[in-house]
């Protein structure tokens, strides 16, 4: 008991360390990822918990205590007779308590007993409540500071020192599968929460019905949300998340290098002074537990086991996507760093993959994008027409220009993409208010009414993909609004101020429409472009390369090892 003791008082100075990549390891060199939980998490403000066995809850160090195999893990506030949150003057259950200050004991097991001599004692709930000294007993979850009052009297008429308090937002309550507390503990505390699965011989709970390897901890956030992380090695983090994020039916080396993707950008974006690592969603990388595993990208995992990603000696940071839809891009061309081994390729593989994502059409009407517009923190009624500005040498749209009432609003690199929803930032506008003026000759004249249209000589054509380079770079190009424009016909010089205008070509006849109320997106690839493309790597492997040399292709002047 005097060990324990020891321990629990050391609690507090642990608290910095609550979620250090080294606790629980077996040694020296097992890697702890942080993974938070949001899917399928049901509720903001509570979780529930199911052991194979009994749960187990923990400290940094040891076993702490054990209780039943089924918890719902609350924050403390009100909530109604249902358990549902609710606020002060609803509430049925509250975050009231008469707490005893008299005696703090070593264990768990102590303070529980002498738990229940004061339930039966005064016919009220009565449980073990963890602070930084030790254990204390905690009675009622009152939803009136005046019931919490009455019962601290109660227990102090009967010879106990207790007082009231309200723990609004300052706890964390275990329930039993019986909606009584079982067991508090202050927010800020190091306790984690796991079980034992004897099929796989290694630490497993359900966390809301869904399965997860190592142990969870909680953490209050943003007031009413209860924070869910899950605490485990990285080789068992990775096989929950490589076959969500390619197909465990794709060739061996193929899975091969998506694991090393994986375990380097999962271990690139280890930060022990944050709560949290990875999220379990696109955020960083998908990743669903133990129920997801598949038999071919464990053995993946396992055949590549600590292998990473370097480039002159420093861990990479593994960006990889879904298609890239002919080449990938420059990490500069997206994002804004420029990275040495994140650098444009063309990739044949993955246009020989068969992915669906190759080449991809969308629409959107005006409204749409107004609507978007606007909930970026833009004030636009109306929209004139879409400029694509500035395209990169891997034919991704690098600026993007919204003509509207409110002035043009410029969007550049992955913005432009996320703006509109589209697959990959390589699209172009096949029709809708947006084209290219060629001003090869003249000034294109403006829209005013007393212009003098020219006397001579303005082209205004397709650009084909038959124009050589040399013609392209001798021309100076604008782009904006058709309507009130000038052309030169077989009648002459007129203005345009039709809604649709057709142009011929070397393809045949083209209509465009002037005052579109929609716009048509024609684009290659799915995802940022960036790194490893997955299709690209599925080929690849079905054409016999290793998974060293799949990265190698992906991923500029790397080495692995």
């Amino acid at each position: 008991m005097k060990r324990n003791l020891i321990r629990i008082l050391t609690i507090a100075i642990m608290l910095t360390f609550l979620f250090s990549q080294t606790a629980f390891a077996k040694n020296e060199d097992d890697i702890y990822v942080r993974v938070r939980l949001r899917y399928p998490r049901l509720f903001n403000e509570q979780v529930s918990f199911e052991g194979y066995d009994e749960i187990i809850l923990y400290d940094d160090e040891d076993e702490l205590f054990s209780l039943n195999n089924n918890l719902t893990l609350r924050i403390d506030t009100y909530y109604t007779g249902n358990y549902n949150l609710s606020d002060k003057s609803q509430g049925v259950y509250g975050p009231y308590h008469a707490v005893l200050q008299d005696e703090i004991y070593a264990s768990y097991e102590e303070a529980y007993m002498k738990a229940e001599e004061l339930k039966e004692e005064f016919n009220s709930e009565f449980y073990p409540y963890l602070i930084e000294e030790g254990f204390i007993i905690s009675g009622g979850n009152f939803a009136d500071k005046s019931s919490s009052q009455k019962l601290a009297e109660d227990l102090n008429d009967e010879g106990c020192n207790a007082e009231s308090m309200n723990g609004n937002l300052k706890n964390i309550i275990a329930y039993n599968n019986k909606n009584k507390p079982v067991f508090m503990y202050k927010k800020d505390m190091p306790v984690y929460f796991s079980s034992h699965n004897d099929d796989e011989e290694y630490e497993m709970i359900k966390v809301d019905s869904r399965a997860y390897r190592g142990r969870i901890a909680l953490k209050i956030i943003d007031e009413f949300k209860l924070l869910t992380i899950n605490y485990l090695e990285l080789e068992n983090y990775l096989y929950g998340v490589v076959p969500n994020e390619i197909p465990s039916s794709w060739g061996r080396e193929a899975l091969k290098a998506q694991a090393l993707a994986a375990r380097t950008y999962a271990v690139y974006n280890i930060a022990p002074r944050q709560l949290y690592d990875m999220e379990d969603n696109q955020n960083s990388q998908v990743y669903m537990g133990y129920d997801y595993e598949k038999s071919s990208t464990n053995r993946a995992v396992d055949e590549t086991e600590g292998e990473m990603i370097y480039y002159d000696g420093k861990l990479i940071q593994a960006f990889y996507h879904s298609t890239s839809g002919g080449s990938t891009e420059n990490s500069e061309n997206v994002w804004y760093e420029e990275l040495p081994y994140l650098r444009g390729v063309n990739d044949e593989f993955s246009d020989n993959s068969g992915s669906p994502h190759t080449t991809w059409q969308t629409t959107y009407y005006k409204e749409d994008i107004i609507r978007n517009l606007n909930l970026d923190d833009n004030d636009v009624d109306d929209l004139y027409g879409i400029q694509i500005k500035e395209v990169s040498e891997n034919n991704r749209v690098v600026e993007c220009i919204f003509l509207t009432d409110a002035g043009e609003i410029s969007y550049k690199k992955e913005n432009a993409r996320l703006l509109l929803g589209l697959k990959s930032s390589w699209f172009s506008i096949v029709n809708g208010n947006s084209f290219y003026f060629i001003t090869e000759y003249f000034h294109v004249i403006e829209n005013q009414e007393n212009e003098t249209p020219p006397s001579r000589g303005g082209i205004l054509d397709l650009i084909t993909e038959e124009e050589t380079e040399e013609t392209r770079s001798k021309m100076e190009f604008e782009t904006g609004s058709m309507t009130g424009k000038y052309a030169v016909t077989g009648d002459g010089t007129k203005k345009i101020n039709r809604e649709k205008l057709s142009f011929i070509s070397s393809k045949g006849v083209a209509t465009v429409d002037t005052n579109s109320e929609q716009y048509n997106f024609e684009g290659r690839g799915w995802g940022h472009g960036i790194g490893m493309s997955q299709y690209g790597a599925k080929q690849m492997a079905e054409e016999g390369y290793t998974y060293d040399k799949i990265l190698q292709h992906y991923y500029t002047g790397v080495t692995i090892k």
